[in-house]
């Protein structure tokens, strides 16, 4: 089972765009995407397509929704042909471990995401990976209170050494994964726990930035080292496009009202499966940061506070991550004159 390694695969999803009932190749009927992997051979069960995460960003405005699906989004970076390209960088803000999931003691897990260029961007740089991976422990995760503090941020820019990701173009490819599985002896010795007793929820992050096609499938290697350890997949996505600005989302659709890729903004953004869209929209969520957690949209703090209140959201693994975003110019391809 090859669990590691979003980029080997991402051809045959990215091309069929199959998930959460989302378009097939360009051209093709909206609801084509089944079809067109079904005539190829490839199939994908229904709990396999529930089971994959999807986007929503948090909204900057008061009025309606309090999250919109990416492809709802519109872009607030416009980018330009003399700033085309993109700086990001990223915060795990929160990971929180339904209540649905069986956990058991000394249960850990190794997070894994990957950013780059998407192969549709009208960029000509090079493509770089930017891919981090860190350790959680989910069973001290998931016995906490629902309004006990916590300390679990992780910024991905210090795992990167400071260098903010790279976006070519501002069309980004994005996939994110969690694998849960028991301590390895190599696991820990990666991955070292952080002093606070707080802290202990998210362990050392290790960043790999910039690095090239075949950096990455080292890192796959690494990482799936789990396999003899009987790991299980958690939380997967497949390998999204998003679009970062205006710019970049017209190139990609050729300004057609009716093509609605997925866009990413700075501010937070939810990760959930797909399986939990009905939830999230009907709740209107808010996001509480002191406490790490998602509650509907009219709960009252009193009522959070009270040791009584029953959190729909408790049942539901998700993911909460801050993004800065920056217009920028970039040069890879430099000349040295020989």
């Amino acid at each position: 089972m090859q669990l590691f390694g979003a980029f080997k695969d991402d051809a045959i999803v990215a091309q069929g765009e199959i998930v959460a009932g989302l378009e097939g190749p360009p051209g093709a009927e909206r609801d084509t995407g089944l079809q067109w992997l079904s005539e190829r051979g490839i199939t994908l069960t229904t709990e396999e397509i529930q089971d994959q995460f999807i986007v929503f960003q948090f909204s900057s405005s008061d009025q309606g929704p309090s999250v919109l699906e990416s492809s709802q989004v519109e872009p607030r970076l416009q980018g330009s042909d003399e700033k085309p390209d993109a700086l990001a960088r990223l915060q795990l803000t929160t990971f929180h471990v339904g209540k649905e999931e069986r956990i058991e003691k000394d249960t850990r897990a190794t997070l894994r995401l990957d950013l780059s260029k998407d192969r549709n961007s009208s960029s000509s740089l090079d493509t770089l990976y930017w891919a981090v991976a860190a350790g959680l422990s989910l069973y001290d995760e998931i016995k906490k209170g629902p309004a006990e503090s916590r300390d679990l941020r992780a910024d991905f820019s210090e795992a990167f050494a400071q260098r903010p990701i790279e976006i070519p173009g501002s069309l980004a490819r994005f996939s994110f994964e969690v694998v849960k599985h028991r301590e390895p002896a190599w696991w820990q010795r990666i991955f070292s726990f952080l002093g606070s007793e707080s802290g202990k929820t998210l362990i050392s992050a290790v960043g790999f930035p910039g690095v090239t096609g075949r950096a990455v499938e080292l890192v796959d290697e690494l990482l799936n080292r789990l396999n003899d350890d009987r790991p299980e997949v958690l939380f997967r996505s497949r390998p999204m496009t998003l679009a970062l600005t205006t710019r970049a989302r017209d190139e990609l659709t050729g300004g057609l009202p009716g093509i609605r890729p997925g866009v990413l903004n700075p501010g937070y953004c939810l990760m959930a499966r797909g399986r939990d869209f009905s939830r999230i929209v009907g709740l209107n969520p808010r996001f509480l940061i002191a406490y790490g957690k998602l509650v509907p949209g009219d709960l009252n703090p009193e009522e959070f506070l009270s040791g009584n209140f029953e959190n729909p959201f408790d049942e539901m693994t998700y993911a909460v991550f801050r993004v800065g975003l920056a217009e920028t110019r970039l040069q890879h391809n430099i000349s040295f004159g020989f």
